[in-house]
């Protein structure tokens, strides 16, 4: 489950998030919606532990990540939160495969059957034949279903997008949406996407939208 209580954050003393309150409950797909600079990113940002709020609280699975240190939000992005940026953060000394496969490792769970299970998902989204490329050689849409394959590969029980499919065409963005609503209805994966796309956002089970830093009720 996660739950944020009265998020505030400001950069450059000007106010993103202005009380945002919200839960999400386990095995939801929530779409967040809205207009750029309304807070959307810094809101999925401070749920994934990258950003600390000026006030209020956020909870992850129970955990308060205003309280825990790097250390232990590192383990939680190992182990039971997955995270897809917007500029992806494909590691540039690693090849396709290692960026894919160095959450398995950094949780423990390079077993056989999730590589199987990572596989899988590699050939559903058509990047078998770049496996052994550096991120330089990849377009903008390859980068990022790598970036989707690598943040479902350990099988995290949330997993949260920063604009999913913004670089990708409508054949591939339909197939990764498909692969996000099977994963949240046959694993019971929470899922929290942000996008703009009315198309993407409807595959969510419920859509948030955030209007100047505030939930648009």
């Amino acid at each position: 489950m996660i739950v944020t209580k009265n998020l505030e954050k400001s950069f450059n003393d000007e106010a993103v998030l202005k009380g945002v309150s919200l839960e999400i409950s386990d095995g939801e797909f929530v779409s967040i919606m809205g207009k750029s600079g309304s807070g959307k990113s810094t809101l999925i940002s401070i749920i994934g532990g990258f950003l600390k709020p000026d006030k209020g609280e956020a909870y992850v699975n129970d955990r308060c990540l205003i309280n825990c240190k790097e250390n232990e939000l590192a383990e939680l992005r190992c182990t039971e939160l997955g995270f897809v940026f917007q500029a992806f953060k494909l590691i540039p000394t690693l090849n396709v495969i290692d960026n894919i496969l160095l959450p398995l490792t950094l949780s423990h769970k390079d077993t056989k059957e999730n590589r199987e299970y990572v596989m899988s998902l590699v050939k559903e989204l058509e990047i078998e034949d770049m496996l052994k490329k550096l991120p330089s050689q990849l377009s903008g849409g390859q980068c990022q279903r790598v970036a989707i394959v690598r943040a479902l590969s350990y099988k995290p029980s949330i997993i949260i997008l920063d604009e999913p499919t913004g670089a990708l065409d409508t054949t591939m963005e339909e197939a990764v949406m498909k692969l996000l609503a099977r994963i949240n209805k046959e694993q019971g994966t929470t899922i929290v996407q942000v996008t703009h796309s009315e198309r993407v956002a409807s595959y969510g089970t419920r859509i948030i939208k955030i209007k100047d830093g505030k939930i648009d009720e």
